[in-house]
């Protein structure tokens, strides 16, 4: 089902309007608010809600041929490398202490001798270099030019371009994974069903995202940077993730909050509000600490979230 529109303007080839839920099909979206690109232009963008489901979705946001303008900056983390300033060094710090994490949680979860693993949205490469380092067999998918070369340097990997992607063959890998990518991915649906191609019947994808009925989004509201607009076209809930893998013949058999996202959203949207730096850092912490504390004992209250996930025996039998 085509639930995209080229634009308000129909002469407009450059924004998409989506006209239906991607998860559940409903063409009743309401406007729940409107959101600031606080990273880069400055612009507007409207948030809409699925009546039916509660999906929530960025709307009238730029085409994949001009959205790389929105992340061409130094200031793109996951694109660079750069350690300038304290955000960037916090990130960078949680980053190297998920690694690790990441691993452990891959190789206790995964199938299979060797592990085959593909990263779609590899980014500059750390994830891929650590699992590498593992002596699994690893591949990478990243559609930025410059992270894409930035991760061959670093891995020797012949990462591939986002277009190759659709060109993999079925039953290729035991191991999926998404590091907070798939909210980015214009194509949703497309991607979930041919991510359950290429995954072995014993094999796992594993998707991290931000999860927009956390604690923390609830304080922020419109100003909660993990909705990060235009850059996230999608902002996920556990039962709207459950709902879009299942209609994919995926079942979710583990669900893991990340407790460190907290700080750093909480971080990000006090300089949104335009928080002085003593306020900034004391409040953010306070609802980082209450974010983490919360999710402790309701994991759907977590910041972020992993999602490890199989196909169904239904899927399975199928094939």
């Amino acid at each position: 089902m085509n639930n995209r529109t080229f634009g308000v303007n129909p002469y407009d080839m450059s924004i998409i309007t989506i006209t239906s839920c991607p998860i559940c099909g409903c063409n009743d979206l309401k406007k729940a608010f409107n959101a600031v690109d606080h990273f880069a232009t400055g612009e507007v963008f409207p948030v809409c809600r699925c009546s039916r489901c509660g999906f929530h979705l960025t709307n009238d946001f730029p085409s994949e041929d001009i959205i790389g303008q929105y992340y061409d900056s130094p200031d793109y983390i996951s694109h660079s490398d750069s350690k300038k300033g304290l955000i960037h060094r916090l990130y960078h710090f949680f980053r190297k202490r998920m690694l690790r994490k990441k691993i452990s949680l891959v190789a206790s979860q995964a199938t299979g001798n060797p592990i085959r693993l593909l990263e779609i949205g590899c980014g500059t490469g750390h994830f891929l270099e650590a699992a590498k380092k593992e002596g699994w067999l690893v591949s990478g998918i990243e559609k930025d030019e410059k992270a894409r070369k930035s991760a061959i340097n670093r891995t020797g990997l012949q990462v591939k371009k986002e277009d190759e992607f659709w060109l993999l063959e079925n039953n290729s890998f035991n191991v999926v994974t998404l590091w907070h990518v798939l909210e980015h991915l214009e194509k949703l649906n497309e991607t979930i069903h041919k991510i359950g191609e290429i995954t072995t019947p014993d094999g796992i994808v594993v998707i991290a995202l931000p999860n927009c009925h956390s604690y923390d989004a609830g304080f922020y509201k419109e100003l909660w940077a993990a909705y990060d607009i235009p850059r996230h076209l999608w902002h996920f809930t556990p039962a709207t993730v459950e709902e879009l893998l299942s209609k994919h013949g995926l079942t979710i058999i583990k669900k893991i909050s990340m407790p460190l996202d907290a700080f750093y959203i909480s971080l990000l949207s006090e300089k949104y509000r335009g928080s002085n730096l003593f306020i900034r850092y004391g409040r953010a912490f306070g609802v980082g600490t209450i974010g983490f504390l919360r999710s402790l004992s309701n994991p759907a209250q977590a910041s972020s979230l992993i999602y490890i996930a199989k196909k169904s025996e239904e899927t399975n039998r199928k094939e």
